[in-house]
């Protein structure tokens, strides 16, 4: 029989503030993006910025991951509809533009890092 969340679980999930992680984080995404364009990665090679978009959206993925407290889908939908936000906000930021490449990459990096999460930690660990 499959588990029900109850409403006994959620508040359990953020008294035990496992969301603290993927909202600072979140934070962090945003404050960036908020900026006007700014010289953070040398284009090395064409898509560089791609695996920064990557990485950092990796991150979020494991923090979403720990927070969801077994590896809930709806956590990963909800990743890709912040990275998907994140990118219609920077269409307003001065010399930035919202790219679906980007949040291509950023959907990427959040389901391997969801991924990677539930792969690497311990049973007990994740739930």
């Amino acid at each position: 029989m499959a588990k029900r969340s109850s409403p006994n679980a959620i508040v359990d999930l953020i008294r035990r503030r496992r969301w603290l992680p993927a909202v600072v984080w979140a934070a962090a995404i945003l404050a960036v993006s908020s900026y006007p364009r700014m010289a953070l990665a040398p284009s090395m090679f064409p898509g560089c910025d791609k695996i920064l978009h990557f990485i950092e959206y990796s991150i979020l993925g494991m923090g979403l991951r720990y927070w969801s407290g077994g590896g809930k889908p709806l956590f990963v939908l909800g990743g890709v509809g912040f990275a998907a936000l994140d990118e219609f906000h920077q269409k307003y930021v001065p010399g930035r533009h919202a790219s679906v490449f980007d949040w291509a990459a950023d959907l990427a990096g959040v389901l391997v890092g969801f991924l990677i999460y539930g792969f690497f930690m311990k049973k007990g660990d994740d739930g």
